[in-house]
């Protein structure tokens, strides 16, 4: 009888809305800058934890990324171009925020390096905790340019989106 309620009710339910043109674009973009803010912030923690015992590291990670940098850009406003609009439709604005994510990654990192290492060592020895030092050391540090990197995260995701959008994926 609860099955029966239960089928009855999940009938009268009405569809979920599909966004119109406007609504999709800003989904797209979303999800393209959420994905590069999440393979960012874990570049730059992977960083911040080898630090300390590669200190060459973190250096050698920006010079990777500004190597990509201008290549995964185009490639992410150019992507639905090069590969046409049909098969993965759901897929491209993953992969573009993939391609975006140098963009997103250099300015956090570049304050990174430029913060010694000694400063987190001295935090520590006076006592303060891993979130201690997250939230009174680190946040205050990249804040500004990890809002900057979300501004410029943004815009290119809403771009990479209208440029789906011309070619025709969100359709």
């Amino acid at each position: 009888a609860a099955f029966r309620r239960l089928a009855a009710w999940a009938c009268m339910m009405p569809p979920p809305p599909v966004p119109d043109g406007r609504g999709m674009l800003f989904l797209m973009a979303g999800e393209c800058a959420l994905t590069a803010f999440i393979m960012a912030a874990l570049i730059v923690v992977m960083c911040m934890l080898a630090r300390r015992r590669m200190p060459w590291g973190p250096a050698a990670v920006q010079v990777m990324l500004l190597l990509v940098l201008l290549p995964g850009v185009g490639g992410a406003l150019c992507l639905p171009r090069l590969l046409g609009a049909g098969g993965a439709g759901s897929m491209w604005p993953v992969l573009q925020g993939m391609l975006l994510c140098p963009l997103v990654t250099v300015l956090p990192l570049r304050t990174l390096l430029r913060v010694p290492a000694s400063v987190s060592r001295t935090a520590w020895g006076l006592g303060a905790g891993t979130w201690m030092r997250v939230r009174m050391l680190w946040l205050p540090l990249l804040g500004p340019s990890l809002v900057l990197s979300a501004c410029a995260g943004l815009g290119m995701g809403m771009l990479a989106a209208m440029v789906d959008a011309g070619a025709g994926v969100g359709t």
